[in-house]
Order: C-alpha cells, then structure tokens, then sequence
C-alpha cells in the first residue's frame, strides 16, 4: 500500500470523462452510490485520476459544483496523503502483482468507524494484478460490505478479474474519445500536430498515452522495435535474438506498452488490406510480405492479434509469466507468418 505524494493537487475532469462523471455524482448526491464501482478502459484514459477526483469529492465536506472544494479540512488531509478514510491500495512496485498480505490489511480499514464522520473509500489499481489468493481475499469484503465504504477498482484490463468480483461492481466504463477530441486535447499540451497525429493511432486512441508516445525518446524506442519487427518479417535477424534485445526494453517504455504499439501496427495491416487502401509507408512494407490475399490472409493477422492480446493480459495479470519465452513465441510466430 502506498500513499500519494505530499500535496498533491486534486485531478480535474478531462473532457471524455463528462457522462461518466454525471451518472456516478448524480447517485452519490441521491445517496444511491454503490458500495463498489469497477473503473474499466485501456490505458491512458485518466481512470485513475477519476477515481481521485471522486474520492476527493466524496471526502470532502464542502463540495462546490459538484467537484472537491480543495480548501477544506478534509481536502487538506486528502492532498497531504493522511486522510483517515481514504486507503490506496496499489503494487510495491510498477508491474508487480497485488499479494493476499496487502487485501488482507484491508480488514482492519473496513472494520473500524470513520475517522472524520463520513464515508471511506477503498482505491485499488490495477485490480487485475491481483493473484488468485488476493482476489478471494477480496471477494469476501466485497460480499460482506462494512456501512460507509466505498471500493473503487480500477482496471486495464477487467476481463483479467474474478467473475464473482466483477458481478458485485457497478460497472463504469471508459471508451476512447472521439479522434478530434482527443488531437484538441493534445493541441492543448503544446504538441506538435505530426507527432499527436502519429502517436494518437499507436495509442489506441487513448489521449494520455498518446501525449507519452509523443516524447521523441518514446517515439525512438518504438522506431527502434519496429525495425526489429520488420526485419524479422523479412528474416534478416533471427526470433530468438530479437525476443533477448527486447525482454527488458529500453527507458521511457516497458513490454505491455511494446505490446500494444505491435497490436496496433497489426490493426493498420488488417485495416488497410480489408479495405483496399492506402496506408502508412511502414505498413505497406509489411503488407508488400505478407502471403496471401484477402480473408486468408486477414484470418493469420486476426489470429496473431489474439495472441498479442492473450500476451498482454498474462503480462498485466499479476502471474508473472516468462517474459523470455513469452516474446520468443511471438518473435517466433509473428516471422512464420511472412514465410508460410
């Protein structure tokens, strides 16, 4: 468990966040608010500071339209990381997997009385870095929930999480924005135009992200892997090799991340071949390789999609797979797909 940082600013609403925002303060002021809310979507989408701006809100005791007012006793205890009835529950480190130790201090949270006279708020991320042990450590709060306390977990990936967890959450979802949305936002931020067109796509459409894929270090390293990608399409470098380069990735990105940028480069393939169109000098490269035509082909890139998308998972999931040989199979597979 970890506190957040001294005074730390309470997060503003980012402009995609408005109908999720409504429905979920329009059942607090009813007193209507479930005990526990599932906050679901890709990365980079501001679910976590959300969840602060909710948990913000919920704690203090002079809430102004609708939002924290930041001035207050409690906002006070909330930004300096020492309210009483406020627990962030998250990995000792980035990438490691919840343990049952940390779920079950939970009990002593949920079982006492509110420090400040009011409702206590659980922040749990990423909920699917929970291990098996910890889910049911979990689940049995959740069955049973103390009067007054209010569970938010938040997810990447929710389909990574217990069925019997999910069930007892009110789900609020977070899709992407729409694309002129998200490029305003970006504008906002003072990017260049080329580099947020680039880097939206990559991202998934997810503007948070994007902004990070945007860095010229970030975008460097992703140059970097695709050329590694492209040359084992074209069998210049061998699957085994390449899986040991990238295992461990450079600063400024980690594997799940050199994960998605693949799932998106594939997406553009699958797009540009179903439709007959025109895309991006890189792509065309690839697709100028790829064997086959029409469904045949389209069917091998869908297949592999799903094995990115299974990767990723096992990699957010908390289990702690091998990434070594987890990378060598889709090195390995990913370069059968040219040669076939």
């Amino acid at each position: 468990m970890s506190e957040i940082p001294e005074h730390t600013p309470i997060p503003q609403l980012l402009p995609w966040q408005a109908e999720q925002w409504q429905r979920l303060s329009t059942q607090w002021r009813a007193r209507r608010c479930p005990h526990a809310l599932l906050l679901s979507g890709q990365p980079g989408l501001g679910k976590r500071a959300f969840a602060d701006a909710f948990s913000a809100v919920v704690l203090c005791a002079q809430p102004q339209d609708g939002q924290a007012c930041g001035s207050c006793k409690d906002c006070h205890l909330w930004q300096a990381g020492s309210h009483p009835d406020f627990l962030r529950v998250e990995p000792e480190k980035v990438g490691a997997p919840l343990k049952v130790e940390q779920i079950r201090r939970l009990d002593n949270f949920v079982s006492r009385t509110s420090g400040r006279g009011g409702a206590r708020l659980v922040w749990l991320a990423p909920a699917e870095a929970m291990n098996i042990n910890a889910a049911n450590a979990l689940l049995k709060n959740l069955e049973e929930p103390a009067a007054s306390v209010i569970f938010l977990l938040i997810s990447d990936s929710p389909a990574g999480l217990l069925p019997t967890i999910r069930s007892r959450c009110q789900s609020i979802v977070f899709p992407s924005p729409p694309e002129e949305m998200a490029l305003q936002w970006l504008r906002g931020r003072e990017l260049e135009e080329s580099a947020a067109v680039r880097a939206l796509p990559l991202s998934g459409g997810a503007p948070l992200l994007a902004a990070e894929l945007a860095d010229p270090k970030c975008e460097e390293v992703r140059q970097q892997f695709l050329q590694e990608v492209m040359a084992l399409s074209q069998g210049r470098v061998g699957a085994v090799a390449v899986a040991g380069r990238w295992e461990t990735p450079p600063e400024h990105t980690d594997l799940g991340q050199l994960l998605q940028f693949w799932q998106q480069w594939v997406t553009q393939m699958a797009r540009v071949r179903s439709c007959d169109s025109m895309g991006d000098t890189q792509v065309m490269a690839l697709l100028q390789r790829l064997p086959g035509a029409g469904e045949g082909s389209l069917r091998a890139l869908f297949a592999f999609y799903d094995q990115l998308l299974q990767a990723r998972k096992g990699l957010a999931s908390g289990a702690n797979p091998n990434r070594r040989l987890l990378l060598e199979e889709l090195m390995i597979r990913w370069s059968r797909l040219f040669s076939q």
